[in-house]
C-alpha cells in the first residue's frame, strides 16, 4: 500500500535542511558571542598593559620618578578611606645657615619615630628612596633632617607594627623624632592626603620652613595611591 502523500510531505519536511537551520542557529549565534567576548577581553588585556591588583603589576604608564613603594608585595590591603586636606607643600631651598648630618643633608639626624596614639614606634635608618625596610621606617635621602628647616620625609611599609596604622591618623596628633644627640623634636599633625598620587613627587621636593612628611601606601602595586601625613614643629 502505498503511504499518503500528505505523511510523506511532514516527514520529508521534518528531516530536510531547512529543519537543521533552524536547531543550529542558536548554537552559531552562542558561537558568536563568545568569540567577540574573547576579542574583546584580549584589547583589553594588551591595553591595560597585563593583569593588575593581587597576583599580578602594574608597570607604571611611562617611565619617571615615583613616590617611594612602602608596601611590601603580598601584603595588599583595601584603599583606605578618606578625605584629602590642605595642598601639596611649596617647593624652596633650605636656608645656607641650616647644619648639615654627614651625608650633607641639613638637620641632626633622627634615629627614632614615634606617635603614641597609633601605637608606631620605630627605628629609622637612611633609605634608598625606593622600597622601606621591614621593622623600620626610613629617611628619604637628600631630604633634611629635624632642625634643617625644610622637609623631613620619612617612609615605612603599611604592615602590621609598622606604617599601616598611619591610615588612621588625624589632624592634632603628634609625632616624636628621637635623635641622634640624645634630643628629640615633636611636631603636630595637619594635613592627611590619603590618595596622592604615586607620581607626585613635589611631596619629596625641600619646603620653605620645616615640616615633617610620613608616608606609607595603600596597595601593594607600584601605581598604587600613596598615604601622606604632614605635620609641623609643636609650638
Amino acid at each position: 500500500m502505498t503511504e499518503p502523500d500528505h505523511r510523506r510531505r511532514r516527514r520529508h519536511s521534518s528531516d530536510g535542511p531547512g529543519w537543521r537551520s533552524d536547531r543550529a542557529r542558536p548554537l552559531i549565534l552562542l558561537a558568536g558571542i563568545f568569540a567577540i567576548i574573547l576579542v574583546a577581553a584580549g584589547v583589553a588585556f594588551v591595553l591595560g598593559g597585563g593583569p593588575s591588583g593581587p597576583g599580578g603589576t602594574t608597570a607604571p604608564p611611562t617611565a619617571g620618578p615615583s613616590l617611594p613603594v612602602s608596601l611590601a608585595p603580598g601584603t595588599g590591603s583595601p584603599v583606605p578611606s578618606g578625605t584629602a586636606s590642605g595642598a601639596p607643600p611649596q617647593s624652596a631651598s633650605p636656608g645656607p645657615s641650616a647644619p648639615s648630618t654627614a651625608g650633607g643633608e641639613p638637620g641632626i639626624q633622627a634615629n627614632r619615630i614615634k606617635i603614641d596614639r597609633l601605637g608606631i614606634d620605630l627605628a629609622i635608618i637612611q633609605g634608598d628612596g625606593i622600597d622601606a625596610p621591614i621593622g623600620k621606617a626610613a629617611h628619604y635621602p637628600s631630604s633634611a633632617w629635624p632642625g634643617g628647616g625644610s622637609n623631613i620625609y620619612i617612609y615605612g611599609h603599611a604592615r602590621t607594627g609598622m606604617f599601616i596604622r598611619l591610615w588612621d591618623a588625624r589632624v592634632g596628633d603628634t609625632v616624636q623624632l628621637g635623635l641622634v644627640d640624645g634630643t628629640s623634636r615633636t611636631y603636630v599633625v595637619t594635613k592627611v592626603l590619603p590618595t596622592v598620587p604615586w607620581d607626585a613627587v613635589q611631596y619629596l621636593e625641600p619646603t620653605p620652613t620645616e615640616q615633617l612628611t610620613l608616608q606609607t601606601s595603600t596597595s601593594y602595586y607600584p601605581t598604587a595611591p600613596r598615604f601622606v601625613v604632614i605635620a609641623l614643629p609643636a609650638p
